[in-house]
C-alpha cells in the first residue's frame, strides 16, 4: 500500500510536505505581523495540507485531456500550487497584503500580497517533485 508506486503514498508525501509548510508559516507569521488572527494561521496550515494531498492525487495525470499535451511535475505542481494559492489570495488580500508590507515595506514592487502565488507554485513544485520521486507518478500508482 505504500510501495512506489502508489497514490496513497503521493498523496500522503504531499500532505506532509504540506503540513510543514504550513506549520512553518504558522509560527514565523506572528513574528512577522504580530495581529494576524489565529483562524488565519491555522487556515493557511489546513490549506497548506490540502494542497498537497491535491497535488499528490493529480500525479495520477500525466497527460492533460484537452490541451493534449504531457504534464511533467514540473508543470503539474507548480500549476495546481500556483492556482490554489491564487484562490487563498482572494479569499484572504487584506491578510496576505499585510504579510508582504511588513517584510518588504510599503510601496515596495514586493508589497503585494499577490506574491504569495509564486510562493505557491515554489511549494507545490517541491511537492509535486518529492511525491514523484518517491511515490511515483501515472496510471500504475492507481492499480496498489
Amino acid at each position: 500500500m505504500l510501495t512506489k508506486p502508489s497514490l496513497l503514498l503521493r498523496a500522503a508525501i504531499g500532505k506532509t510536505i504540506g503540513l510543514i509548510f504550513g506549520f512553518i508559516a504558522f509560527f514565523i507569521l506572528p513574528q512577522i505581523v504580530p495581529d494576524l488572527s489565529l483562524l488565519f494561521r491555522w487556515g493557511l496550515v489546513f490549506y497548506l495540507t490540502m494542497m498537497g494531498g491535491f497535488i499528490g492525487i493529480m500525479g495520477v495525470m500525466t497527460y492533460h485531456p484537452v490541451l493534449h499535451m504531457p504534464m511533467p511535475w514540473w508543470v503539474r505542481g507548480p500549476l495546481i500550487g500556483g492556482f490554489m494559492m491564487l484562490v487563498l489570495w482572494m479569499l484572504a488580500q487584506t491578510e496576505f497584503d499585510a504579510v508582504a508590507t511588513a517584510i518588504f515595506g510599503e510601496g515596495s514592487l514586493f508589497s503585494s500580497g499577490a506574491w504569495s502565488i509564486v510562493d505557491g507554485m515554489v511549494i507545490g513544485a517541491i511537492m509535486s517533485f518529492l511525491a514523484t520521486r518517491f511515490g511515483g507518478e501515472g496510471k500504475e500508482t492507481v492499480g496498489r
